[in-house]
């Protein structure tokens, strides 16, 4: 009802409503539903910071996120759970070694046999020189905190009573709709997991790298930088803000390649502790994994995420001028995620629609030599390693001999068995 004036009319018409609504009663409206979500379980920091990460016996991948290589062996990441370690020496057959549980993780780099990890709001070391008994050796703390909120105020430093997510469960949610309308109306909505717990979720997928004896970590807005001199003990040095939504790293030689929303930016690290942003190369908002050589950057562009847009191309940037990187050539993708380049071969992930290989020799011509496309082969990921080449995606982390770039040879396939 709109209001125009306090005329004499509307006032009689006013009053005459209201006299109707009390004696005839209220008019009201009530309805419930249930629907499955997914709420976060959720413990205390200090509680977190108590449990002891231990190598369990594998049950088997039921997700994937990165994946890791480092000797002969084969690091799969299950997002918020941890680590699964296969030994890898034989790509035809790997050898599950264990499970490292680790609530809240979601990344990890290795160097000299110490792995580096997230932990929720902590960057916490192992020592893996003996595989089948990791041990925990650090935890930095708090230096991923500022991913929390409390009272609306961002926090670098939390309280040991703070609750924080490890994982997250399907949960029946009921949900209670009122409306009353009476004098005016008012609209009430009650929403509570059958668990008991209500709460909201915060949290972003970081990015870590390793060049010139640091750890580079995405977190936010920033890069933050790790001394690793005492590798047993990483000491935070700097951190770099190059804006929102940034999302990958790719190290090379002295620089660093990152993936933007926006763009993609290069870093010289070759001084870690004070990382010089040489220029940003500006695209389309769009989320876009990037791989480089000498000459240039493959960068991939794909819809179908919270980066709002709609092009799916594969982008060539010229960087032999480090600050002044000139886009050469676009090709039209499906939906290209991850990306991997072994010499003049250059390897795309296509989400659902499968994993593409291209030769590269002319840059302007990518997409005209096409050398496979395994279209059953769902894949977000990719390492050319010096093994096998090996494919991650939402349903299997395969290994192929690629030793004929031209020719795939699958080689063994982990499934993915997806938790009930």
């Amino acid at each position: 009802m709109k209001f125009i004036n306090r005329s004499r009319g509307s006032f009689l018409f006013i009053f005459s409503w209201l006299l109707l609504m009390i004696f005839q009663g209220c008019d009201k409206y009530e309805t419930r539903q249930k629907f499955n979500t997914v709420m976060p379980v959720l413990v205390k920091l200090k509680d977190l910071r108590a449990m002891t990460f231990t190598l369990e016996q594998s049950k088997g991948l039921s997700a994937t996120g990165k994946i890791y290589l480092y000797k002969n062996h084969l690091f799969i990441n299950e997002p918020q759970k941890g680590i699964h370690i296969y030994n890898n020496e034989n790509p035809s057959s790997p050898k599950s070694v264990g499970f490292l549980s680790i609530p809240g993780n979601f990344d990890l780099a290795i160097q000299n046999d110490l792995l580096y990890v997230d932990n929720v709001t902590d960057l916490v070391t192992f020592d893996i020189s003996n595989i089948a008994k990791p041990k925990q050796i650090d935890r930095q703390k708090d230096v991923f905190a500022v991913r929390y909120f409390m009272d609306g105020v961002q926090k670098d430093v939390l309280s040991d009573e703070y609750m924080v997510p490890i994982a997250y469960k399907d949960s029946l949610v009921d949900f209670t709709y009122k409306e009353t309308y009476i004098p005016s109306y008012r609209i009430e909505y009650d929403s509570y997991a059958e668990s008991g717990n209500s709460v909201g979720q915060a949290g972003s997928m970081a990015r870590f790298a390793l060049n010139n004896n640091y750890l580079f970590a995405i977190f936010g807005e920033k890069i933050k930088a790790f001394d690793l001199r005492n590798g047993r003990s990483p000491a935070f040095k700097t951190d770099v803000a190059l804006g929102f939504g940034i999302e990958t790293l790719f190290p090379y030689k002295d620089n660093l390649f990152v993936g933007a929303n926006d763009g993609m930016h290069i870093l010289n690290v070759k001084n870690p502790q004070a990382p010089e942003k040489l220029a940003t190369y500006t695209h389309i908002r769009a989320c876009d994994p990037v791989v480089v050589n000498d000459k240039y950057a493959f960068v991939t562009l794909r819809s179908g995420t919270n980066c709002n847009t709609s092009q799916n191309v594969l982008e060539v940037v010229d960087i032999q001028d480090l600050r002044k990187p000139m886009l050469v050539s676009k090709f039209q993708m499906k939906n290209p995620h991850g990306l991997a380049l072994s010499g003049n071969s250059l390897y795309v992930c296509e989400g659902d629609f499968g994993f593409k290989s291209f030769r590269i020799n002319d840059v302007m011509d990518v997409d005209n030599n096409q050398m496979e496309y395994l279209q059953n082969l769902k894949s977000f990921d990719v390492i050319a390693g010096p093994k096998s080449l090996i494919v991650i995606g939402k349903e299997s982390v395969c290994q192929f001999d690629y030793s004929d770039p031209a020719k795939l040879k699958q080689l063994s396939c982990i499934s993915v068995i997806p938790s009930k």
